[in-house]
């Protein structure tokens, strides 16, 4: 049976605190070598602060304040939730001023 990965569409901070590259690259727009330095610095200034389980190679998830303080800017905001808008709008040829 294959899992599905939840859609970044519904992302909610509460429920996912922690975000791995393949979060930073759809949140960030960043490439795949840039989103994994990314984790591996957030990596980095966690064991610092003493998070020693960030040590281990294999934790491949952190959390997202971490990232967001090394960027400088929020990457979670409320415009995450907003849903594909062309799924949400009924789009009708005949309308040329957006009325009825």
């Amino acid at each position: 049976m294959q899992s599905k990965k939840k859609s970044m569409t519904h992302f909610k901070l509460t429920t996912y605190p922690l975000v791995d590259k393949n979060d930073i690259m759809i949140l960030t727009g960043y490439s795949e070598t840039q989103s994994k330095l990314l984790i591996r610095q957030a990596k980095l200034l966690l064991v610092e602060k003493g998070f020693n389980w960030y040590k281990n190679k294999r934790v491949g998830r952190v959390p997202v304040q971490i990232v967001e303080d090394i960027l400088g800017f929020q990457i979670i905001s409320k415009n995450v939730i907003i849903e594909n808008v062309h799924d949400d709008t009924a789009i009708e040829e005949d309308i040329h001023d957006g009325s009825h």
